[in-house]
């Protein structure tokens, strides 16, 4: 039973770091080479769930900037995730 719930957490953080390197690769490269520009441009997802109750208030802000290259890290960390 603790195999499948550890799995779960490895499968999220393999899929993050993924996400994460393909970001910045795509910056990077989208940056240094004029050929690849494409790569760097991005489109941003935000959401702001916020709430007020008499005793708690709060706001959270999440954002997520993807572009092409960070899709291939996603793509390429869910593979190895696959393979290990």
């Amino acid at each position: 039973m603790a195999r499948s719930s550890s799995s779960g957490w490895r499968l999220m953080l393999i899929l993050l770091v993924g996400l994460t390197i393909g970001t910045i690769a795509g910056d990077l490269l989208g940056n240094a080479f004029q050929q690849l520009a494409w790569l760097a441009r991005a489109k941003f997802i935000s959401w702001n769930p916020a709430g007020d109750f008499a005793i708690v208030k709060y706001n959270l802000s999440l954002q997520v900037k993807l572009n092409l290259a960070s899709l291939i890290g996603l793509g390429f960390a869910y593979w190895i995730s696959k393979k290990l």
